[in-house]
């Protein structure tokens, strides 16, 4: 018993200098302003991105930022565009993707979560687009990453090794 007291003892004495030290020291890297778009995407564009992320090196983030910016100059929606406010000062709600809820055999497969942080500018730009087209977040998202993917060339599905143009 003794054992276990001296080992509490001396962990609450290294939390207890823990934040003392924490206290006293500045914080030196700053919060970036990015929020999380938290949605659901096919599992076939999950299987695109990824390859799109091997491809191009850019990351999640930077795709899913990409294909955003690319679909709202599409819109026509500006960079400096900001959602109209209540009249309490508080940000609209975006409008919902409708849930498709169907019946399914148990091996298909399910949509994938995925959460890349976007700019405020972008997320500002999206809660217009979702007012402006009267559709939600994730129907723009999957748009807009399917329009992005074909533009760069990202195939629907991977090649088989071993076939392609210049396999017999």
């Amino acid at each position: 018993m003794a054992r276990s007291t001296q080992t509490a003892a001396a962990r609450k004495a290294l939390v207890k200098q823990a934040e003392q030290q924490a206290a006293s020291r500045p914080r030196t890297k700053t919060r970036q302003d990015k929020p999380t778009l938290a949605v659901r995407i096919s599992y076939h564009t999950n299987e695109r991105l990824t390859f799109a992320n091997e491809k191009t090196g850019l990351g999640i983030s930077g795709i899913v930022e990409a294909a955003l910016v690319d679909y709202f100059e599409f819109l026509g929606i500006p960079d400096d565009a900001e959602p109209p406010r209540s009249p309490d000062g508080t940000r609209p709600k975006r409008e919902r993707s409708v849930k498709k809820r169907t019946r399914r055999a148990a091996e298909e497969v399910d949509d994938v979560a995925i959460g890349p942080r976007i700019t405020r500018q972008t997320d500002n730009r999206l809660t217009v687009a979702c007012l402006d087209t009267a559709t939600g977040p994730v129907d723009i998202l999957e748009t807009a990453l399917k329009a992005w993917l074909r533009k760069r060339g990202i195939p629907l599905y991977p090649r088989t090794p071993g076939t392609g143009p210049d396999q017999p």
